[in-house]
């Protein structure tokens, strides 16, 4: 039946509102090579977080092996890995980052 043809049968169209993209975590990974200044700078440049955050997240990450850097729909949180990782690998650390 035509959206027309309902209307003119006195229902109401029922519509769903648009539903909220999921969130992925972007998880940083400790490692014995990459400076902490480096990772401070990289959470600040790619991640947009402020120079506490970014400090608090490098701490975390060395203390507990890994620490969460935000939430992202999974196109951005694949955009900012890839960042970063480019941004690591043209200095020459090993710096990693998950998406779950």
């Amino acid at each position: 039946m035509a959206q027309e043809d309902i209307q003119k049968q006195g229902r109401p169209i029922l519509r769903t509102a648009p539903k909220e993209p999921r969130k992925y975590n972007v998880i940083i990974l400790n490692d014995d090579f990459t400076t902490f200044e480096f990772v401070i700078m990289v959470v600040m440049t790619v991640f947009g977080k402020t120079e506490a955050e970014a400090c608090n997240i490098a701490e975390t990450t060395h203390v507990h092996q890994k620490a969460t850097v935000g939430s992202y729909t999974l196109d951005i949180a694949k955009s900012k890995v890839a960042k970063a990782t480019a941004m690591a690998r043209a200095e020459g650390f090993p710096l990693r980052f998950e998406i779950q």
